[in-house]
C-alpha cells in the first residue's frame, strides 16, 4: 500500500471544507488483492479477514442500499473537528482525489477490529456507520511481515475517533 503524506490530506479537507481541521486521517483498502504468481497459471488471494468483516457487516443489518461507493477499492478517510470524510485516493503523487461521502460526527459509529496476524501480515477492519445510515466497510494494513506497516496510522486515527469507535469483540 502506498503512503500519502498528511500534508497532501491537510491541503484538500482546507480547499473542500474551509474552516475545518484535520484530527487524523486513513488509508484503506477494501478488500486484498489477488495475485498471480510468476509463472504460473493459478491465482492466490489471501484471506486476511475479509471474509470475517463480510459476515460482521451482515450481522449488523445494514441497508445495502446505502453502502458508500463500493466499486472503489482504495480511499482515505479524513477526521475533521466536524466530520469524517471519504474520498478516493490515487494518481500520480498519492494524494485524496473525490469525494466519495462526509457526514457530521454526531451520530457516527465505527465498528473496528484487529484480524488475525496471516502470513505475518494483521489488518485492522472497520465498519464506519453514519447517522444517515450511509456506512462503508475498509480494512488497513497494520503489520506487514510481522512489522508494524509503515505510513501505517490506525491507532491514532482510531484514538482519535473517541467514545465513536466501537471495538467487536
Amino acid at each position: 500500500m502506498l503512503t500519502m503524506k498528511r500534508e497532501r490530506i491537510d491541503e484538500w479537507v482546507a480547499r473542500e471544507f474551509p474552516g475545518e481541521t484535520v484530527r487524523s486521517h486513513l488509508l484503506a483498502s477494501q478488500f486484498s488483492p489477488q495475485y498471480s504468481a510468476p509463472t504460473s497459471h493459478t491465482i492466490s488471494s489471501g484471506d486476511f479477514g475479509d471474509r470475517d468483516r463480510v459476515e460482521f457487516v451482515e450481522s449488523l443489518e445494514l441497508d445495502p442500499e446505502k453502502k458508500v461507493n463500493s466499486q472503489v477499492q482504495f480511499s482515505v478517510y479524513a477526521l475533521t473537528d466536524r466530520q469524517l470524510c471519504i474520498a478516493t485516493r490515487g494518481g500520480f503523487r498519492e494524494r485524496p482525489k473525490e469525494l466519495l461521502h462526509a457526514g457530521p460526527l454526531d451520530g457516527l459509529t465505527v465498528h473496528w477490529y484487529d484480524g488475525r496476524v496471516e502470513a505475518g501480515n494483521q489488518f485492522r477492519h472497520f465498519v464506519f456507520v453514519f447517522a444517515d445510515g450511509t456506512w462503508r466497510a475498509d480494512r488497513t494494513g497494520i503489520k506487514s511481515m510481522g512489522r508494524e506497516s509503515k505510513g501505517n496510522n490506525a491507532h491514532h486515527f482510531t484514538e482519535a475517533l473517541g467514545p465513536t469507535a466501537v471495538e467487536v469483540t
